[in-house]
Order: structure tokens, then C-alpha cells, then sequence
């Protein structure tokens, strides 16, 4: 419990002692008053008037004295406290003790406040660097697997002399490779546009049951091939969300593929969506997060992320399931 007073919450037992100490001068107030009366020529003091004035003057000390230790001790033992916390010893009384104590704080509050700023503003400074160099090198990765590309597919279209079979395997998963390289790359890149702040996100409004519904086919293909159905349970009449269609139907179909590769026959691929105030959810399962396949997260669900963080949204992966929030209107 407690009580407001001079502005502040204290405790109910320092507001009592505070009370106890001045309650008898108030009543001494009045008893004054009647002595006043009482003194004119002509009129006696009672004599109860005169033994109350004497009791209240006694209990008025008492009360004095032991609130008066109360605090002094108090006040004693904070201070204790704040030397043995600064290791700093001073003869000038508790109170200026404590002030210096809480002064100290509150600059070491101050300095470490700054200090987290600027860490804070030193780590995304550096972040933003690491992510201009990887998307440069990306970029010029990209430019020389093109190179290595194009004379392969040249290679296997129209071969110049006979290929056995075998070199044209070679030929195959050469180019097979290439194109792996080639998507993670750009992916890889994506990622750093998006931790540099550069990559472009159209402001739409989107429906976000037909973005689900256009991704369905290439989840229900993926999950076919793991003996895996597919379920689709979308709440109707959702809200329009502002967002980008094309990276919000990029980010749904990574997450999508990504879980029906981990799917099965008695772990049946799962989408739903739903109302989250102005939101619109999206919950995708099984999550690969807690497969028992693959430790980590997948570098597709990091894209995936990135994409839908970049829109405004979020992304939640926890249980056996993957939410994302999508938006606002």
C-alpha cells in the first residue's frame, strides 16, 4: 500500500511516522488556542487544559526524537551504501554523500547511454559498408559466372565436333552448377541491398489471399514430390495491406518450398491466413527451424525475411510453425 505525498509515492510506514510527528502539533495548535482564551483577565485554565498541553509537549518530543533516528539511520545506512558502491570515502555529511552518489549515476548513465549510441551507430555503419562491398562483389561474381555460362549452353546446343555422353553429362551439371551459383548469388544480393537500404519496395495495396493463391501451385508441386499434401485455409475478407505484391509472393514462395522439402506423408504442408487488427497474418508449417533434418536456418528463409521486414512486416519462427505479419492498411 501507499499513499501520495509532497508530489511522490512513499510507504505507508514512513507516511505514518511523517503523520505521528506532526499530528501533535496540530493538536498543540489547538490547545493554544484555548489557553489563549483561557489567559484573559478574569478567566482560569483548567487544569485538563494545562496536563493535555504538558502530555502533547512530551509526546511531541518523543515522537521528534525517534523519527528523527529513524531517518538519521536511514539515511546512514544509504549513504554507507552509496561509498561502498563508489569507493569513494568523504567527510561531508549523508546527504551530500548521496547526491554525489546518485550524480555519479546518473552521469554514468549518461556515459553509457552515449557509448551504446554510438556503438549502435558504429555497428549499422559498418554493416551498411560490409553490405555495399558484398553487393560489388556480388555483382561482379555474377558478371564472370555469366561469362562461364553462355560457352557452356553454347556448348550443349550446338556442340562444335562429336560429344560422347559423358562429356555431355559434364556439360549438364557444369551448367546445372552455374545456374545454382547464379540464383544464390542473386540472392545473396538481395540481401544486401536490403541491409544498405537499397533495395526498391513498391507501396501497393495487396490483396494477400490471391499473392497466397498464385504461390500455391509451385508449394503443392514441391509437396508432391515428398508424397505430401497440401492444405490451404484462407479467412475471407481479409484487409488490403500496403506492401510490395512481387516480393511478398518471392518471400511466400521461398518460405513455402522451403517447408514442403522438410513435408511428408503423415506431415502434411499447411497455410493459413488470418485478421491481426489492421495485419493480415500468414502461418506456413512445418518449420524447418525445428526439422529435425537440418540445423539453422536455411539460407532461402533468411531472403525470405529480409523481404518481408523490408515491406514493414515481420516474421515469426517458433514452434512448429512460421508467422508473418504482412503490412498495414
Amino acid at each position: 500500500m501507499s499513499v501520495q505525498l509532497m508530489g511522490g509515492r512513499v510507504s505507508r510506514s514512513v507516511a505514518w511516522r511523517l503523520a505521528a510527528g506532526v499530528l501533535p502539533s496540530v493538536l498543540a495548535v489547538a490547545l493554544v488556542v484555548g489557553l489563549f482564551y483561557y489567559g484573559k483577565k478574569g478567566r482560569g485554565a483548567p487544569e485538563l487544559i494545562l496536563v493535555l498541553a504538558t502530555a502533547l509537549t512530551m509526546v511531541s518530543v518523543v515522537v521528534a526524537w525517534v523519527n528523527a533516528r529513524y531517518f538519521a539511520d536511514r539515511l546512514a545506512r544509504i549513504a554507507r551504501a552509496s561509498e561502498s558502491a563508489s569507493g569513494a570515502r568523504s567527510p561531508s555529511d549523508e546527504l551530500d554523500r548521496i547526491e554525489r552518489a546518485v550524480g555519479s549515476l546518473g552521469s554514468a548513465l549518461t556515459a553509457a547511454e552515449a557509448e551504446r549510441v554510438r556503438t549502435n551507430a558504429e555497428a549499422a555503419a559498418r554493416l551498411h559498408d560490409q553490405a555495399t562491398m558484398l553487393a560489388g562483389v556480388v555483382t561482379d561474381a555474377i558478371a564472370q559466372l555469366d561469362g562461364v555460362r553462355l560457352p557452356l549452353q553454347i556448348l550443349l546446343e550446338s556442340p562444335f565436333g562429336e560429344l560422347n555422353e559423358n562429356q555431355e553429362e559434364l556439360l549438364r551439371d557444369a551448367r546445372a552448377a552455374s545456374d545454382a551459383i547464379d540464383v544464390g548469388l542473386r540472392r545473396l544480393a538481395q540481401v544486401a541491398d536490403v541491409d544498405r537500404d537499397a533495395l526498391p519496395v513498391q507501396r501497393e495495396l495487396v490483396q494477400v489471399n490471391d499473392v497466397v493463391r498464385s504461390v500455391l501451385p509451385l508449394a503443392r508441386a514441391a509437396a508432391e514430390r515428398r508424397g505430401a499434401r497440401t492444405e490451404a485455409v484462407l479467412e475471407p475478407g481479409l484487409p488490403r495491406v500496403v506492401g510490395d505484391r512481387t516480393r511478398l509472393a518471392e518471400a511466400l514462395s521461398l518460405f513455402l518450398t522451403d517447408a514442403a522439402e522438410i513435408t511428408g506423408p503423415n506431415a502434411p504442408l499447411v497455410v493459413t491466413t488470418a485478421r491481426d487488427g489492421t495485419r493480415a497474418v500468414i502461418r506456413v508449417s512445418p518449420s524447418r527451424a525445428h526439422s529435425t533434418e537440418v540445423d539453422g536456418a536455411a539460407p532461402p528463409l533468411i531472403l525470405a525475411s529480409r523481404l518481408i521486414t523490408a515491406q514493414g512486416g515481420g516474421v515469426d519462427i517458433g514452434g512448429s510453425e512460421i508467422l508473418l505479419r504482412v503490412g498495414t492498411t
